[in-house]
């Protein structure tokens, strides 16, 4: 899409934290609605919600698959770029 590869990593990074951001909003929008409305949980006692060790272990698991979600490309364009200099390096050695 980009003349720059990295440009184009980037702005695929970008789009998938933006979609997951996007779904992440949604769904805890729609759990506050419907808990508000079907119980006596309101959005003021989640927002003063406090996680126990399981739910946070659960959390941080999640959020490390979504760093690595995000990382991928850019990690993935390093190491091309890394294994071109090999190549290339490799190729002005044998000449």
């Amino acid at each position: 899409m980009f003349d720059d590869p990295a440009v184009d990593q980037l702005y695929a990074a970008y789009v998938a934290l933006a979609t997951e951001l996007s779904v992440a909003f949604e769904r805890i929008d729609t759990l506050e609605r419907l808990l508000e409305d079907r119980s006596d949980l309101n959005r003021e006692a989640i927002r003063n919600y406090q996680p126990d060790e399981a739910v946070s272990a659960e959390r941080q698991q999640h959020r490390a698959e979504l760093a690595e979600r995000l990382l991928r490309p850019f990690r993935d364009f390093r190491e091309q770029r890394i294994a071109r200099v090999n190549r290339l390096s490799d190729t002005s050695a044998e000449g």
